[in-house]
Order: C-alpha cells, then structure tokens, then sequence
C-alpha cells in the first residue's frame, strides 16, 4: 500500500509540474494518454495531507461507462484542492474539486495515480463520450468538445 502511495504520489508531482508554456499541452497529453478515460460517480473523497500549495487528496469511483479498456468498476485517483483560505495555489498546478456523489468525466494516469482531467458532466458532454470520444479535447485538467468535421 505504501508503494501504491508513494507511486501515486509522483504520478501527481509529475503530472503537475510546473512546465512553463509548454504546461497545456503536457497536461492535454498526460490526458489524452491516460489508461483510465471514464464517466464515473465520485464515491469517495479522503484528504492525505494538508500543504501551504493545497490538500493532496485520494477519490475513488465507480465506474458508469469505460472509454478505455480494462478500466476498473471502482478506482482511486489522487489530485490537489484549494480547501483552506491559507493555502495559496501554485502556478502551474491543476487543482479540481471533487464531491461524493458528482457525476463526472474522468481520467487517470493508472488506477492509484493522478488525476489528468477531470470535468463535471453535461448531457451534451455524456452524449459524445459514448457516441463518438474522439471528439473530446483536453486542456488545463478539462475535458470539451470539439467541433464534427463535416
């Protein structure tokens, strides 16, 4: 368990480090290559640690529609949150705001390791991750349509 933390944990400093302008287009990629891409509930939120940067948080999920293979029916990803006014963010650091219960548009590194996008769900958004995802974008730990090629 200690490893699986501890790899978690590096997953997340690396999905977040500050990358200057080439930052967007390090995080779009980290998405796009995820092995978890999934629509999930949030079944569970737990705060590790509580830093000056935010609160290194662990959420597990449960799985309503894979995108990707071989994607687990519950599975954990860890992420940062702004939860105190003390903490101050850090630039070029994602934060998100998981709630027990929200319905949303995830993905993941590997079960255990950081979170690469996560986005609220929209009908519109829920449609197109199941009819056609290919047409979905990432940017700054958010998922969002693209346009159809006609």
């Amino acid at each position: 368990m200690k490893i699986k933390l501890l790899f978690a944990t590096l997953l997340f400093v690396f999905a977040t480090a500050s990358v200057a302008a080439s930052e967007t287009d390090y995080l779009a990629r980290m998405a796009m290559e995820s092995e978890i891409k999934t629509i999930a509930v949030v079944a569970n939120v737990k705060k590790m640690s509580c830093n000056a940067d935010g609160t290194f948080t662990r959420v597990t999920f449960k799985r309503v529609h894979a995108v990707s293979s071989f994607t687990p029916k519950t599975f954990v990803g860890a992420c940062k949150v702004m939860d105190y006014r003390w903490q101050k963010r850090r630039p070029g650091t994602v934060y998100f705001k998981p709630r027990k219960g929200q319905k949303v548009y995830v993905t993941i590194t590997t079960n255990g390791g950081a979170i690469t996008s996560y986005t609220l769900l929209t009908p519109q958004l829920e449609a197109v991750i199941k009819k056609s995802p290919e047409r979905l974008a990432y940017s700054k730990g958010r998922a969002s349509i693209l346009p159809h090629d006609e």
